[in-house]
């Protein structure tokens, strides 16, 4: 099968484990160069190293993406390796799952600051260079969370429900400049997201959640739509779990 993304740069952000992980590799595998960029240098390592098993290149980089320093300076480094970016991936999340009266204003800010601030962040640091072009692809991974509201989830569905809002003004704002915006909204995954903070690894229950693979494909099927169309929304639930 031909590499359908060949020589698109591609940015993924919380990459060094599940969703992103899978959303690199993926990328990869369809030809893309991609850009990993978490906050542990071995992981991102790691990922690096598979990457470039699959012929792609790969470039880590460490930052904390609530910081705009830290985005300011993945951009420097990016633009210096590639100078430019086709696609964007705002991966990186966090959750707490707890009844209302155990979330904490730490809490509150940690959820907030790595679901959204870090994807305003980094969509306001990549987007002027697709302007620029014409052409790009910005992906929110997203939640049903951010489609629903769910007990014990309080401040994590409203974190994603601002990243949705985000997506659909920029979607508004951008659309008619070539620049594709999509949002991949899963419910549960099998994934690190949240153990110690609600969830327990070992439980059962995950067993019969999606796999990142899968969400990662959704990415992929998401960037690869031809010029006239864009899909904005994918929501995908495993069978588990009702509607």
């Amino acid at each position: 099968m031909a590499e359908r993304l060949q020589d698109r740069i591609a940015l993924v952000t919380g990459a060094s484990r599940g969703i992103g992980y899978a959303t690199a590799l993926a990328l990869a595998k369809e030809g893309a160069q991609v850009v990993i960029t978490a906050r542990t240098q071995e992981d991102l390592d790691a990922l690096a190293k598979e990457v470039k098993s699959l012929g792609a290149r790969a470039l880590p980089v460490v930052a904390d993406l609530t910081q705009p320093d830290d985005v300011a300076r993945l951009k420097e480094t990016v633009s210096d390796e590639f100078g430019r970016v086709d696609i964007l991936v705002n991966n990186a999340g966090v959750a707490k799952y707890a009844p209302l009266s155990e979330i904490t204003v730490e809490d509150y800010d940690w959820m907030m600051n790595v679901n959204m601030r870090a994807t305003f962040l980094c969509t306001k640091a990549f987007l002027p260079w697709m302007l620029e072009r014409g052409e790009g692809w910005i992906v929110m991974v997203g939640s049903v969370a951010g489609l629903n509201g769910f007990p014990n989830e309080t401040v994590y569905c409203a974190s994603k429900h601002a990243q949705i809002g985000f997506a659909r003004a920029l979607d508004g704002e951008v659309r008619e400049k070539g620049i594709k915006v999509s949002v991949i909204a899963p419910g549960g995954v099998e994934t690190h997201l949240a153990y110690g903070t609600g969830r327990t690894p070992g439980d059962p229950n995950h067993k019969n959640f999606l796999e990142a693979e899968a969400v990662a494909d959704a990415v992929v099927y998401a960037v690869l739509q031809p010029p006239k169309g864009r899909i904005f929304l994918i929501g995908m639930r495993p069978m588990s779990e009702s509607l």
